[in-house]
């Protein structure tokens, strides 16, 4: 329903730029044809990564107006720099019909997507027989609390039951939700892992979550973020997916950054002896061990492993802010540009390309560092390492070691390759900010 509401907004707001600027339809051109096309496609995929096909979007309005904000500005900036490097061959160069096209399609959107799909949702969901039963799992005093949640915000299509109670469960399925009292990741990940499986989705409040800064709650329960955790079955043939996106992905890349990596090798040797590139041991999937790459941003000088050991079993029995081990004196002068700028990273689409590592997934540890890992911390071993995850994205530097495992160990649960790609996308300003770079 979603998506076909939104390929007709699509075409009633591009048929009515034209009458606008044009003054009519007639004599169609190629570029009008392409440019509707591409408003076809790249407005559907956008909703699509940003979540907007998912229901429970709809209980955060204010959320859910500013999404449509960003994805309307996403979709000019991509029409201007496509039409930019195209030379509008295929798309309208009228700023008006731009202004126009834009203009129309935010105002259709808010109304459409803000005002009359929730009250659709919201009024089909009152019927308790079209809801999604959940199991409850949590304090009792609690259940009734959370059942008039839902109900108020019926557009998400939820309401609980207590199993106990209930004797049976609902024919067709039924998801979890789960009141959690955790105090620290290590027993809401325990809850999170008992209560999640292949076949349903889990919702889980904590207030732990908010000190993830991750924005990925669809609603607030007592002050409590509401995330929902999902399982996806068939991974083997997500991964052979996975697999042919990061060939494909890293080939692209070693090529068409050769020149950059030559740069690099010149400007290392010249401002200090010792290799161009860095080999390390490192952890890889099921704690198996591989030759990490990375360009040299330091002197090359004896460094004590005991030392740096001690130092990360103190930040982690302490809960310290994440951050590198290193003396400060020890990085070259444009080890401190390659780091700022994550360059120094570049050589590790070699390890992807052997296999060693993904594109997205946790980032692969130091053997010393396993070896004082707690039980539930050694699970982000489960899947390959990567290049960059939710950590390099949304905490990086500035979180404790509890805090960083768990978003890892949340992107394991939650692995998808359309969560890869909106990692891969979302890296790119990350790394051009230079957020919690060290």
């Amino acid at each position: 329903m979603l998506l076909i509401s939104d390929l007709l907004v699509i075409s009633g707001a591009y048929v009515i730029s034209l009458l606008l600027r044009f003054q009519g339809i007639q004599n169609v051109v190629w570029n009008q044809w392409g440019t509707y096309v591409f408003l076809l496609v790249v407005f559907p995929m956008l909703l699509y990564f940003y979540g907007a096909y998912n229901r429970l979007l709809f209980v955060q309005r204010v959320r859910l107006f500013f999404t449509i904000v960003k994805i309307v500005m996403a979709v000019l900036l991509l029409y201007v720099i496509v039409g930019f490097v195209t030379k509008f061959y295929f798309l309208i160069e009228s700023r008006a019909f731009i202004f126009f096209l834009h203009s129309i399609l935010f105002l259709f959107f808010f109304v459409v997507r803000v005002v009359i799909v929730p009250q659709i949702l919201a009024q089909y969901y009152l019927n308790e027989r079209n809801r999604r039963f959940c199991k409850y799992i949590g304090p009792l005093n609690h259940f009734k609390v959370i059942n008039g949640f839902l109900s108020e915000n019926a557009v998400s299509g939820l309401c609980t039951f207590l199993a106990e109670k209930h004797g049976k469960q609902p024919l067709n399925g039924h998801d979890t939700f789960v009141f959690s009292e955790a105090r620290d990741f290590d027993t809401l990940y325990c809850e999170i892992t008992s209560n999640t499986d292949s076949s349903s989705p889990l919702h889980i409040v904590s207030p732990l979550f908010g000190d993830l800064k991750l924005n990925w709650e669809w609603g607030y329960f007592d002050n409590a973020p509401i995330y929902t955790f999902d399982r996806m079955a068939n991974q083997r043939l997500r991964d052979i997916v996975r697999r042919c996106l990061d060939i494909v992905v890293s080939l692209a890349v070693l090529g068409l950054l050769l020149p950059l990596f030559a740069v690099i090798a010149c400007a290392i040797k010249m401002d200090s002896p010792g290799p161009v590139i860095y080999k390390q041991k490192r952890c890889g999937r099921d704690g198996k061990e591989f030759t990490f790459y990375k360009f040299r941003s330091m002197f090359e000088r004896d460094r004590k492993d005991e030392k740096r050991e001690e130092e990360f079993k103190h930040y982690i029995e302490h809960q310290l802010p994440k951050g590198k081990v290193i003396n400060r004196h020890d990085i070259t002068r444009v080890g401190r540009i390659l780091r700022k700028t994550s360059c120094d990273e570049l050589p590790q689409f070699i390890n992807v390309l052997k296999g060693d590592m993904s594109l997205i997934g946790p980032r692969p540890p130091i053997p010393y560092e396993v070896k004082h890992y707690k039980k539930w911390h050694k699970d982000r071993l489960l899947i390959k390492p990567g290049i960059s995850g939710l950590w390099q994205i949304y905490g990086r530097g500035n979180m404790p070691c509890d805090s960083s495992i768990f978003l890892d160990l949340i992107y394991v649960i939650n692995r998808s390759l359309s969560l890869d790609i909106k990692l891969m996308l979302k890296t790119i300003p990350a790394v051009l900010l230079g957020k919690g770079a060290y």
